[in-house]
C-alpha cells in the first residue's frame, strides 16, 4: 500500500468538459478573485443603490428594469448620469440635497418582448443617444437637478428627439408696399396687415457709396423700360441649427417681388420675414437669400443662395432684411442635409467622428453616418448598403479605427474615413452575435461577445486587409452554453469592470425569459501558471439581473429583473450595486430594511484520478487552504466515480484547532476586541469511503472566506479496473 499526496496550490476556475484539468473546478459559483492572495473570495453580494431608507424609495413602483446605462458626462466620473427603463418609462436617477430622486423623462416607450434586447445607449459629447428600434431615437443630457418640484419643471429640457424630423417651413416674406419717398429721407416703417413699408436711403439722399442698406432698385429708370415698373425679385430659405452644432435641411424657397412706382426715387426697401420656430434643441436659425434675380437685372434667373444671417435664438419670429446684394459673399454650403434617415434605429455607434445608425427593423441592411463632429447632420448619400447574405444588423460597436457590424449570419467591419470614403468587408460568416448588450471591449483580449455557441473574443488588426482572430473563450464551458434559452439570447447583458478585472455576462437559462444565470471571466486567471493555463471562469447564481452598467470607478450596477411586478410590497425593486457585502440586497422586516442572507458560494473540485483512471485509490484526507477572519462555517461533501450523491457531508468551522476563536470583522468591537487580519488556515478533513477510480470534493459556505488551494492524501493497492460492469 502506497501513501501519496497531490497538491493544487492555486485553484483554477470552472471547466465542465471532460477530462478536466485537475487544477480547475467542476463548479465554482459566486466567487471572485482576491487580488492579494490570488485565491477565490466569497465576498460576492449586492446592496441597494439608494441606502438609508426603510422602504424602497425612490423605486417603490419600479417594475422589471430591462435597460440601464451610466453615462459619463465628464472625464474621470466627475459627473455621471444614471438612466434606466422600466414599465415603458425612461427614468433619470440622481442624488439631491434632500433625497435621491427619480425623474421620468419619457413615458409610453416600447417595452421589449421576451425575445428583444432592451434599449441601446451611446454616449456622445452632446448627450446620450437612446434607440430601441420602435420609438424615435432621443438624446438625453440632464444636468444636476434640485428637488422633485424643480426637476418636474426642468425635465423637458433634459430630453429631445434626435435629428431633424422634417424639412422646416419656409420663411414668410411680408409683402413690400412701395410708396413715394418721404420728405427728408427719414425712416418711416409701417406694417399694415400683411404689407410692410420700410425705406432705406440711397445715394440720392446723401449716402456716398450708393447706399449701404436696402433691397431692389433706388430708381425706376432702366434702359428700354423707362415707362414701366422696375421689378425686384428675391427668394429666402431657412435651416435650423441644433445644440449639437448640426445644421438641418434647408426649407423650400419663399420668394417676394415688387415693382417701383415712378415717383419712388431715392430709396430702396427692406423686407420683413416671419421666421419658423424650430423643434426642441434648436439654438439658432440660419437665413439664406438670393440676389435680385428679376427679369431686368444682371442675375436674371439665378437663385443661388447666400448666407444672410444667423439668428441666434429660437424665439423671435420677425426679421428685417435690408442687406445689399453686394454684401452677400458667403454661398450656402452644399450640405445636402436631410431629415433623420433612420427614425426607428435599433443601434448607434461613434466611429470616425461620425454617428452611425442602423436602418431599424424595416431596414436591417442599411448603415447611415453623419458628417464628422455633426451627429445630427445626415446627407442623402451618406449610407452603406450591406449584402443580404449576412442578414439584418444585430449590433454595432465602435472599436478604435473600425466599426464592427454584427449581423444575423456573420460579422462585418467598416474602415476608412469620411473624407476618403468608408469600406466594408466580412470578417466572419459563421460566428455572429444576437446579444448586443454582451459586446464589451476587454483590455488584453479585444472585443468580447456572446455568440450562439459560446463567448468569443475578436482580436487582431482589422485594417489593411488584416485577418481577424476569433477565439472561443468558453471551450470547456459546454454545460453553461447548453443551458441558454436560444430565443432569449438578445436578453443577455454584460459589462467589463476595470476595477474587478471581470467580464460579467448574465443570460436566460433553463427556459427563463429573464437573465437568471451568470458567467464571469476573470482576467487574473488568464495568466500561465506552471505552463498550465487555468480556467478563467466562474458562475453566478441568485443575482436578479435585468440590465447592467458600470460606474466610472468600475462599480457594477444592475436593475432588478422583477421588481414591483410581483405585487409584494416587500419584494426588491429598482437599482442595486454589486459589492463585497455578504448579502443579497435587503428585505423589509418590521418596517425596517434588513440585509438578506448572503449568496451561497460553492466550489467543487475537478474529477481527479491521480493520472490513472483504471487504478483504484482511496482518499484518506482532503486539506483545503483558506484565508479567513474566523467563525466561518464550511460544509464539505465527497463524491466518487461521477456520482453526485455525496458519500459524506459535514460542516466545519474554519478555525485553526490550536487557537482561540478568531473575532470576525462584523463582530469586532473597537476597544474590546482586536481586529484580526485574514490568516491562512489549513483545514484537514478525514475521508472514509470505499476505493474509487475518480474522486472529487465540494465545499459550500455563506461565510467570508478565500479559497487558495487544496491537496489530497491517498493510498493505492495496485488494483485496476480492467472491464466494465456486466449487463
Amino acid at each position: 500500500m502506497n501513501q501519496n499526496q497531490t497538491q493544487t496550490p492555486l485553484a483554477g476556475g470552472v471547466a465542465t468538459r471532460l477530462p478536466q484539468n485537475v487544477q480547475d473546478a467542476g463548479e465554482l459559483k459566486n466567487w471572485t478573485i482576491d487580488r492579494v492572495s490570488g485565491g477565490w473570495s466569497s465576498r460576492v453580494g449586492y446592496e441597494n443603490y439608494a441606502t438609508g431608507y426603510n422602504n424602497w424609495d425612490p423605486f417603490a413602483s419600479t417594475g422589471p428594469v430591462y435597460a440601464l446605462h451610466v453615462a459619463q458626462l465628464l472625464s474621470g466620473g466627475a459627473r455621471q448620469c444614471v438612466l434606466f427603463e422600466a414599465d415603458g418609462n425612461l427614468q433619470y436617477y440622481y442624488d439631491s440635497i434632500v433625497a435621491p430622486q427619480l425623474v421620468t423623462l419619457a413615458t409610453g416607450r416600447h417595452i421589449p418582448t421576451p425575445t428583444e434586447a432592451g434599449s441601446w445607449f451611446t454616449d456622445t459629447p452632446y448627450g446620450t443617444i437612446i434607440t430601441n428600434g420602435v420609438d424615435r431615437p432621443v438624446i438625453v443630457n440632464p444636468w444636476p437637478l434640485g428637488t422633485a418640484a424643480e426637476a418636474t419643471s426642468a425635465r423637458t429640457r433634459c430630453i429631445r428627439a434626435l435629428g431633424f424630423a422634417t424639412v422646416p417651413d419656409a420663411p414668410e416674406p411680408i409683402r413690400v408696399n412701395p410708396m413715394p419717398a418721404p420728405s427728408g429721407g427719414s425712416f418711416n416703417p409701417t406694417i399694415l396687415g400683411s404689407a410692410l413699408t420700410l425705406w432705406c436711403p440711397s445715394q440720392a439722399k446723401g449716402i456716398a457709396d450708393g447706399g449701404r442698406w436696402g433691397l431692389g432698385f433706388a430708381n425706376n429708370k432702366a434702359t428700354g423700360n423707362e415707362d414701366g415698373e422696375r421689378v425686384a425679385l428675391f427668394a429666402y430659405a431657412v435651416s435650423f441649427i441644433s445644440d449639437t452644432g448640426s445644421e438641418g435641411p434647408a426649407s423650400e424657397l419663399a420668394s417676394i417681388t415688387w415693382g417701383l412706382p415712378s415717383d419712388a426715387e431715392g430709396h430702396r426697401h427692406a423686407v420683413g420675414l416671419r421666421l419658423p420656430i424650430g423643434p426642441e434643441g434648436t439654438v439658432a436659425r440660419k437665413l439664406y437669400r438670393t440676389r435680385n434675380y428679376s427679369d431686368d437685372y444682371v442675375y436674371q434667373g439665378d437663385t443661388t443662395l447666400f448666407q444672410l444671417e444667423v439668428v441666434r435664438n429660437n424665439a423671435e419670429d420677425l426679421y428685417f432684411d435690408a442687406a445689399r446684394p453686394r454684401s452677400l459673399n458667403l454661398p450656402k454650403p452644399d450640405l445636402n442635409t436631410g431629415p433623420l434617415p433612420a427614425p426607428r434605429a435599433r443601434f448607434s455607434a461613434l466611429f470616425g467622428g461620425c454617428l452611425w445608425l442602423d436602418g431599424g427593423i424595416d431596414d436591417g441592411l442599411s448603415l447611415y453616418y453623419s458628417a464628422p463632429g455633426l451627429i445630427e447632420q445626415f446627407g442623402p448619400t451618406a449610407f452603406i448598403q450591406l449584402g443580404a447574405e449576412g442578414g439584418s444588423i444585430t449590433g454595432l460597436f465602435g472599436n478604435y479605427t473600425n466599426l464592427l457590424v454584427f449581423r444575423e449570419r456573420g460579422i462585418d467591419v467598416v474602415t476608412g474615413t469620411f473624407q476618403s470614403g468608408f469600406q466594408v468587408r466580412t470578417i466572419s460568416n459563421s460566428v455572429t452575435c444576437r446579444s448586443p448588450h454582451s459586446i464589451q471591449a476587454v483590455p488584453g483580449l479585444g472585443v468580447v461577445f456572446l455568440a450562439s455557441d459560446g463567448i468569443y473574443a475578436l482580436t487582431g488588426g482589422l485594417e489593411g486587409g488584416a485577418i481577424a482572430d476569433l477565439v472561443n473563450l468558453t471551450v470547456g464551458q459546454d454545460e453553461f452554453i447548453q443551458q441558454m434559452t436560444p430565443d432569449c439570447l438578445p436578453k443577455a447583458v454584460a459589462i467589463f469592470s476595470a476595477s474587478l478585472r471581470e467580464y460579467q455576462l448574465y443570460f436566460c437559462a433553463g427556459g427563463s425569459d429573464r437573465p437568471n444565470k451568470g458567467l464571469v471571466l476573470h482576467l487574473d486567471r488568464l495568466a500561465l501558471i506552471d505552463s498550465q493555463r487555468l480556467s478563467p471562469w466562474s458562475s453566478r447564481s441568485g443575482f436578479p439581473v435585468g440590465a447592467l452598467a458600470t460606474r466610472a470607478d468600475g462599480t457594477v450596477v444592475f436593475g432588478h429583473h422583477t421588481g414591483a411586478e410581483s405585487g409584494n410590497s416587500t419584494s426588491q425593486r429598482g437599482l442595486f450595486v454589486m459589492s463585497g457585502k455578504r448579502a443579497k440586497g435587503s428585505a423589509i422586516e418590521s418596517d425596517n430594511m434588513v440585509a438578506q442572507s448572503p449568496p451561497t458560494s460553492t466550489y467543487r473540485s475537478a474529477w481527479w484520478s491521480a493520472g490513472d483512471p483504471q487504478m483504484q485509490k482511496q482518499v484518506t484526507y482532503v486539506t483545503i487552504w483558506v484565508m479567513t477572519t474566523g467563525d466561518a462555517n464550511i460544509t464539505m461533501r465527497h463524491y466518487k466515480d461521477f456520482s453526485l450523491t455525496p458519500l459524506l457531508e459535514r460542516t466545519y468551522l474554519a478555525q485553526p484547532p490550536d487557537a482561540a476563536v478568531l473575532p470576525t470583522l462584523d463582530k469586532t468591537v473597537l476597544g474590546l476586541t482586536t481586529y484580526q487580519k485574514e490568516r491562512l488556515v489549513p483545514l484537514r478533513y478525514s475521508v472514509a469511503h470505499m476505493s474509487a477510480a475518480w474522486f472529487c470534493f465540494e465545499i459550500e459556505t455563506t461565510a467570508d472566506i478565500i479559497l487558495v488551494g487544496h491537496e489530497f492524501e491517498y493510498t493505492t493497492k495496485g488494483t485496476k479496473t480492467v472491464q466494465g460492469r456486466r449487463a
